[in-house]
């Protein structure tokens, strides 16, 4: 469960300002310093997303780049959870995305709006996008989201009351339940390696979530489902990219193993296994040294 979330706006006009942050326990002595700012922007022109493990937590980061209107005011934003050491990063992937989805909506009241005020608007966004999506998904939470919108609905012009009670009736019917065992299957797939069983789960699953007019977890599912898309190919590169660096260390090629190894993590990366992205960084980074060493050595 992440601890809180903060957002970094990006302005043309400036370096970065501290939209702000919210806490789920009320209150915390984190903040971002320049010096944090610098090590995450410097991080983010190499990737979208970015593990950074401190002291006492890990900051699982995004870069956004705005698309609308408010892109002629600041060129995006980074927007990151504070995670505790045994929380999984790649879990929250797709939500960090949807979430900073959601910050672009705001438009150019986005800009100098003080962070007490931002701070709601970040309290409702964790909530939303930030809760594990396994509790999300269960079938009571469902109910109760899908309810609220038919509620919202009834209210409205005649073509959106026949949706209400259309989507009263799919409760009834258990219909939402599905969603719920779909993700499950396709969970499941991932946990085999099974990655066409899991994109086709999890895009079975968003299709009914798009059907109960619950849009938010319906694109969270097809961000799941494109990225479970992914991952053989990239997997596929990664192990290739590994094993070239091997065959190049054997035979003393130290410079070759050095950007087999940082491709290698750059593609974990990609993958949102920092584990391995680590370990073959300081690889890579040993590599490195070793070879300048070695060429010095030579020209003596």
């Amino acid at each position: 469960m992440p601890i809180g979330s903060f957002v970094i706006l990006l302005p043309l006009d400036a370096d970065y300002k501290i939209s702000g942050y919210y806490f789920k326990e009320g209150k915390s002595n984190f903040e971002v310093t320049s010096d944090l700012f610098l090590r995450l922007n410097l991080d983010h022109t190499k990737n979208e997303y970015n593990l950074l493990k401190l002291k006492d937590f890990q900051i699982f980061s995004y870069l956004y780049r705005f698309k609308g209107k408010l892109a002629r005011k600041a060129s995006g934003a980074i927007i990151g959870l504070l995670l505790k050491e045994n929380d999984k990063p790649e879990k929250f992937r797709s939500s960090l995305k949807l979430g900073a989805e959601a910050i672009e909506i705001i438009g150019f009241n986005l800009i100098n709006m003080p962070q007490d005020d931002f701070k709601l608007i970040l309290k409702d966004i964790y909530f939303e996008h930030f809760e594990p999506l396994i509790d999300i998904l269960k079938p009571e939470a469902l109910k109760v989201s899908i309810m609220s919108i038919a509620k919202f609905m009834l209210s409205g012009e005649k073509n959106e009351r026949r949706i209400a009670t259309e989507l009263l009736k799919k409760v009834e019917n258990g219909e939402h339940e599905k969603i719920s065992e779909y993700y499950i299957s396709a969970e499941n797939a991932l946990k085999s390696l099974d990655y066409d069983k899991a994109t086709k789960f999890y895009n079975k699953a968003a299709e009914v979530a798009e059907e109960l007019y619950i849009i938010d977890i319906a694109e969270s599912l097809n961000e799941k489902a494109s990225f479970s898309g992914q991952v053989p190919d990239l997997s596929k590169q990664r192990d290739k990219a590994v094993q070239y660096a091997r065959t190049y260390l054997r035979n003393e090629n130290f410079h070759s193993a050095y950007i087999s190894y940082k491709k290698a993590s750059e593609l974990s990366k990609k993958l949102v296994e920092f584990d391995k992205e680590e370990e073959y960084r300081l690889k890579a980074k040993a590599l490195e040294e070793f070879y300048k060493v070695d060429e010095e050595y030579k020209k003596r």
